[in-house]
C-alpha cells in the first residue's frame, strides 16, 4: 500500500491522473455550494481525494495522511474528519479513480494503460454530464424565454426552461418521438393528475416543440454520441457550448 505521497513533486504519470480528476472535479461541484476561491477549493478537494484513496479507504489513516498533506490541520482534526467524510461521500467517483491508479502503479501497469484506466472511471459518472447538459439546455432555451412566456403558462421563467430542457433531454435520449412520448409519459407514474396527461397530448406537444429546439436536440445528440465513444465529460461540455455558441460561465 503507497501511505506516502510527495504532493509536491508528483511522478508524471500521476501528475496526469491528478489532470484529470481535476478537469473532472471543475465541471462536477456546484459552485453555489463554495465559499473561497474555486480553485483553491478544488485544490482541497484533491488533497483530500489523494489522502482517502491513499489510506485504502481507513479514514483514520485518511486523515492522518490528509494533515500530512497539509499540517495546519493538525490543530483541528475534528474539523478535517468531517470533511473527509464529505468527501468520501461525494466524490466516491474521483477516489475510486485514483485508488485505480495506486493500484494499477503496484502492479507495474503500463502509464498509458493506467492513464485509460482513470479515464474510464472519471467519466463513467453520467448522472454529472446530465446535470450539466440540463443546465447548459436552460441556457441556450433562456436565451429566446421571457418571464412574460413563462407566465403566460402559469410557470416562472426556471420553472418553464427546467421542463423545456428536460423534454429537450427525452427527444434526443430516443430514436424517435414516439419513443420519447412513452418515456415522458412514464414519468408522469406518481403525478398526483397523471389522469389530465395523455399520450396524444404529449405527442402533440413534442411534435410542435421538437423543430423549435432542434438546435439543442441535436447538440444533446451529439454529447450522447461523444460519451458513448469514452469522451471526457469536460470535452464534451465544451462542444457543447460551441454548437450551441454559449459562453461559460464563471
Amino acid at each position: 500500500m503507497i501511505l506516502f505521497l510527495d504532493n509536491d513533486n508528483p511522478k508524471p504519470i500521476e501528475q496526469r491522473v491528478r489532470e484529470l480528476i481535476l478537469k473532472k472535479l471543475y465541471v462536477k461541484v456546484n459552485d453555489e455550494y463554495i465559499f473561497i476561491d474555486k480553485e483553491v477549493f478544488i485544490a482541497l478537494i484533491l488533497n483530500d481525494i489523494i489522502a482517502i484513496a491513499a489510506s485504502d479507504y481507513d479514514m483514520d489513516l485518511a486523515l492522518k495522511l490528509a494533515i500530512e498533506l497539509d499540517p495546519k490541520y493538525k490543530t483541528v482534526p475534528k474539523s478535517k474528519k468531517k470533511q473527509l467524510d464529505e468527501t468520501l461521500e461525494e466524490f466516491a467517483n474521483e477516489i475510486d479513480a485514483y485508488r485505480a491508479y495506486l493500484d494499477d502503479m503496484e502492479d507495474n501497469v503500463h502509464d498509458d494503460e493506467i492513464y485509460l484506466h482513470v479515464h474510464r472511471i472519471l467519466n463513467s459518472e453520467h448522472e454529472v454530464l446530465e446535470r450539466r447538459l440540463h443546465e447548459l439546455m436552460m441556457q441556450s432555451l433562456g436565451r429566446r424565454l421571457s418571464e412574460e412566456d413563462a407566465q403566460s403558462m402559469n410557470l416562472t421563467r426556471d420553472g418553464l426552461l427546467d421542463v423545456f430542457a428536460n423534454q429537450v433531454k427525452l427527444i434526443a435520449s430516443h430514436k424517435n418521438i414516439e419513443d420519447a412520448v412513452d418515456a415522458a409519459f412514464d414519468e408522469f407514474e406518481n403525478y398526483p393528475k397523471k389522469h389530465l396527461v395523455t399520450k396524444e397530448s404529449i405527442r402533440d406537444e413534442y411534435l410542435r416543440f421538437a423543430p423549435l429546439v432542434k438546435d439543442e436536440i441535436n447538440a444533446y445528440r451529439m454529447a450522447l454520441s461523444i460519451e458513448e465513444q469514452d469522451g471526457e465529460i469536460p470535452m464534451i461540455l465544451a462542444f457543447v457550448r460551441q454548437a450551441l455558441d454559449l459562453k461559460k460561465e464563471e
